[in-house]
């Protein structure tokens, strides 16, 4: 079943890819108005970059029906790489993808530290889409789309902000190493609130 779909996986996720250097920037004070938080319970919130280096492989079950069945399956992927303020993470995401249009909706995000903290995330609906770029043999496929922070564990509880996944999309199956080679690479950016205090890197 799994060498049956990968072919039309290939329009789903891939691999965060990060820049060499120093992730880590300035931290930036700000209102809960300016957080766009509607209550931040009186504490002090900091907003911080949020760069991600990351890839994810296909680790789905796809007699699981409650997305509605094929052609909307219910996936999952997993895998690991760099995030600021978290350091070496692993991560897993699942969500509901229509494999022959291309949209996909209702995605959960967990991003683990290595510590143990967890940092959650959503994305409520996006569109795979083909690659226009010269660099389209080897990222077929692509999405760039919004998604929030939810909370976490440790210290990114009351954690909240916006991401764009900026997300790459590599397919070579048939491949000297098979359907491993299949993947997605994200290269995101976006803004983490976290309440102050909160001991994060």
């Amino acid at each position: 079943m799994r060498r049956v779909f990968l072919p039309i996986l290939f329009l789903l996720f891939g691999c965060f890819a990060c820049e060499d250097g120093n992730l880590l920037e300035p931290e930036l004070e700000i209102s809960p108005e300016m957080a766009r938080v509607p209550d931040a319970g009186g504490a002090k919130l900091v907003a911080v970059p949020f760069k991600a280096d990351l890839s994810v492989w296909d680790h789905s079950n796809y007699s699981d029906t409650r997305c509605g069945g094929f052609p909307a399956l219910y996936l999952t992927m997993r895998g690991s790489g760099e995030i600021t303020h978290l350091g070496r993470i692993t991560t897993e995401m699942t969500f509901c993808c229509n494999v022959l249009s291309g949209r996909y909706w209702d995605t959960d995000v967990v991003f683990v530290a290595a510590n143990g903290d967890e940092l959650y995330g959503e994305i409520p609906e996006g569109w795979i889409v083909p690659n226009p770029g010269e660099d389209s043999d080897y990222y077929q496929t692509l999405f760039d789309d919004p998604g929030v922070f939810t909370g976490g564990t440790g210290r990114f509880q009351g954690a909240s902000g916006e991401w764009m996944t900026n997300a790459w999309v590599h397919d070579d199956a048939d491949g000297p190493e098979g359907p491993d080679e299949w993947r997605t690479d994200f290269f995101s950016t976006g803004t983490l609130i976290l309440e102050k205090g909160k001991n994060h890197k």
